[in-house]
């Protein structure tokens, strides 16, 4: 794989406001030891896949028993934001459930932040297993009398979130439109920014650790202030943990309760008859599960349960037997669920500590788990190079010749695994293969980095679909190792070398968006992408505009400094050539445009762009000429262009800037012709528009300081306008060449310099 230069990114500093907020504390941050989440934070992993493109594999997790990496707002509404800008949002995932449907579920916790309502069918997903907290009635009373609840507690898993998302959804009298405030952490907290939105139910989420509010901000107090809420028939509920609560409370403590969970019995119930498990009530008063359930969160009974149902499942499918009480299959079930909940820790430190276990057993075993559903004879073709990768040269390494050394039936005996029919391996229990990987993970820690860049390396060399599906296993294991070390080489090699391979470019996305929400390691990636600016090549700076694009909402200012840095670069970048150069300039153009839809960034990408247009630097200043002819091309739901559609009598000073910018390119781009033909048709559509067009095409060849480029925006404009004038089979032809005999009338006639052209002999516009 590509090395790409040292990057020194683990020590790379900027000072930010946007810190991280979690929004997973659900049922996964209590799942076994050892499960990997990216937040993959060590032990317990925080939170099932969240993503933007698909709905995750959750929502099943809820009632008091999980919590937040459910609320996602796929809905791009206007948000309101009371209290300033989105605050930061992590992702995570839960590596031990992966079946290949973690890609494209990771960006959700930045739409999530974006205070935009939260979608009902989300809503209902996440409550379609709601369990009632014991101390509900209560909390809804206390709800309705004071329109502000405030929910405490000590550990994630309690249930805050999902009791909140419930007290709200089961308001009497017609139904709220949820939506969670946007907050800096560290900032203060006003009520009055909920004022006017009528039947709203509010959700003020402040359990991260590093969530913060001035004690001087009087934030309880400002909780009692709940005339305005009743006024718009609205709600307010709190969420935080007991040490803030006890910090910034003062005067509100009438408001707050601790939820009280359901009993773990009557979650696994739900969870099991939920998961279509027959008479889950035998597995319930099972000895060997109510051993155990006493002592468990609600996440962890829910991790459980899925694992349970997996199991039972996975037993039926294979073996085509029953699973009734007392039967064979009803305790393997129990017992491969135990040992997968455990971590299958004791299982495979039995097997590696075998006499005469072999480094070839041993890499055989690893590459069966990331090969995992694969062939096994796709196994023996890999182990040769995976030993050389992880530093191995003797002969118990690699494959012995002829019979000497174990056979596929008994190499599959020694893993405890089944060698089905097909060449397939079916293994002792789910999160088996996961297992292992993590078992070698920690069992081999000098080796990881090795590990993860062979196989890194190994999906460029996969066909695409298996390529893909590796990937997908792949990027969790990648966090988790860059969450342990603190460093983040091995993702930039990986990003590197995935951006340049067209079936996992979108995985590389994935990958760096995740660690960029990540709560552990979210803010030492954020600053090492500085330096990877400087260093990556065309295509890693193409994949960082897109990551940049899909962190903005929840990072705005950092994210945007980041696409301005990564425009600047493009000055020195002289190993590009000019596709290069204008590849990167159009993805961050496009990242511009992606965000422009969201009424909450628009300030902030107008004053960005106002920067990059008036920028010395040409890399900005490309940047800024595609980001703007994409929004000249963006229409409302109308059909009409979205920069003419609040403009009825002028047109806005950064509107003329920007096309006074596209007009200074050496040679227009296709880009700027579409552009340019686009209002060019509206003209001819819309007669009433035709004034207003043209003035902004004056305008932007003459009215400017530079006027020494004077003459190339003329000649620009003059090729745009002929170019679209000339087309053949256009539409109205003669209504065209009106308009385009009205626009050059009007540009030579607004020429300060035309009167002495033209006793010079000159041409106007020169």
């Amino acid at each position: 794989m590509a090395e790409p230069a040292s990057d020194n990114t683990d020590t790379a500093a900027e000072p930010d406001l946007e810190e991280g907020v979690a929004d997973g504390e659900g049922q996964a941050s209590d799942a076994a030891p050892g499960s990997v989440a990216a937040d993959p934070a060590g032990p317990h992993a925080e939170g099932e896949a969240t993503g933007s493109a698909a709905a995750p594999q959750r929502g099943a997790e809820l009632g008091a028993a999980t919590e937040d990496e459910t609320d996602s707002t796929a809905d791009r509404d206007p948000a309101p934001s009371p209290a300033g800008r989105p605050s930061g949002a992590y992702a995570s995932v839960h590596a031990d459930t992966n079946h290949g449907t973690q890609i494209g579920q990771w960006f959700e916790a930045v739409q999530r932040h974006s205070g935009a309502p939260l979608p009902p069918e989300m809503v209902e997903r996440d409550l379609a297993e709601y369990v009632s907290i014991e101390n509900g009635v209560e909390l809804s009373r206390l709800l309705e009398d004071n329109r502000t609840l405030v929910l405490f507690a000590d550990h994630h898993g309690s249930g805050r979130w999902t009791a909140a998302l419930h007290l709200l959804a089961t308001r009497p009298g017609e139904a709220l439109t949820l939506r969670r405030i946007r907050r800096e952490p560290g900032d203060s907290f006003s009520a009055e920014g909920l004022k006017g939105h009528k039947r709203t139910g509010w959700i003020l989420d402040l359990r991260p650790r590093e969530e913060s509010i001035p004690p001087s901000c009087d934030f309880g107090l400002e909780l009692m202030q709940a005339d305005d809420l009743r006024y718009d028939g609205s709600y307010l509920v709190v969420i935080l943990r007991t040490d803030l609560w006890n910090r910034i409370g003062h005067g509100a403590g009438d408001l707050a309760r601790r939820p009280h969970p359901p009993t773990p019995a009557s979650l696994l119930l739900k969870y099991l008859s939920s998961g279509g498990i027959a008479d889950p009530k035998q597995w319930v008063d099972d000895h060997r599960i109510k051993e155990k359930l006493a002592g468990l969160r609600p996440g962890q009974v829910r991790e459980w349960a899925q694992t349970l149902v997996r199991a039972e499942s996975d037993y039926r499918t294979t073996t085509g037997r029953s699973t009734e009480a007392g039967s064979d299959g009803f305790n393997e079930a129990i017992d491969a669920a135990n040992k997968a909940v455990s971590g299958w820790m004791d299982v495979l430190t039995d097997w590696h500590s075998k006499d005469g276990r072999t480094s070839y057993d041993r890499n055989y075993l690893l590459l069966a788990a990331v090969y995992d559903g694969e062939p096994v004879d796709n196994v023996h073709d890999r182990i040769l190079s995976l030993a050389r990768a992880l530093g191995e040269k003797n002969d118990i390494s690699t494959r012995l010749t002829g019979q000497q050394g174990p056979g596929l039936i008994q190499l599959a005996h020694q893993l405890d695994a089944e060698l089905r029919p097909d060449g397939t391996l079916r293994f002792p229990g789910p999160g088996f293969a996961e297992a292992i990987v993590r078992y070698f993970l920690l069992d081999r820690p000098e080796l990881i980095d090795k590990f993860i860049r062979w196989t890194a390396e190994l999906c460029v060399d996969l066909a695409a679909h298996k390529a893909e599906k590796l990937a997908e296993r792949l990027a969790p294991w990648i966090l988790h190792h860059a969450q342990a070390a603190r460093s983040t080489r091995t993702l930039l090699v990986v990003a590197t070398n995935w951006s340049a391979d067209s079936p996992l470019d979108r995985h590389a996305h994935a990958l760096l968006v995740t660690a960029a929400l990540d709560p552990e390691i979210g803010q030492l990636t954020r600053n090492a992408t500085s330096n990877w600016i400087e260093k990556g090549n065309a295509p890693l700076l193409k994949t960082l505009a897109h990551a940049f694009q899909s962190v903005t909402p929840a990072h705005p200012e950092q994210m945007l400094r980041r696409l301005g840095d990564l425009a600047s670069s493009l000055d020195q970048r002289v190993q590009f050539d000019i596709e290069q150069r204008a590849d990167v300039a159009e993805a961050i153009g496009a990242a511009i445009d992606a965000l422009w839809g969201d009424d909450g960034l628009r300030p902030l990408l107008r004053k960005t762009l106002n920067t990059w247009f008036a920028s010395d630097q040409k890399g900005q200043q490309q940047a800024a000429r595609s980001a703007f002819m994409h929004l000249a091309l963006q229409r409302d739901d109308t059909g009409w262009l979205v920069l003419l559609s609040n403009s009825e009598d002028s047109i806005p000073d950064w509107v003329i800037r920007g096309w006074r910018i596209a007009l200074e390119s050496e040679e227009p781009t296709s880009l700027t012709h579409r552009a340019c033909a686009a209002w060019l048709d509206a003209t001819v559509a819309h007669p009433g528009a035709a004034d207003l067009i043209v003035s902004t095409m004056v305008r932007a060849v003459h009215d400017s300081p530079r006027d020494y480029l004077r003459g190339l925006r003329f000649l620009n404009l003059v090729r745009l306008a002929e170019h679209w004038v000339s087309e053949e089979d256009a539409p109205n032809k003669e209504a065209r060449h009106r308009s385009h005999a009205t626009l050059m009338r009007s540009v030579r006639e607004a020429d300060p310099h035309r009167g002495r052209s033209q006793s010079e002999g000159g041409p106007a516009g020169e």
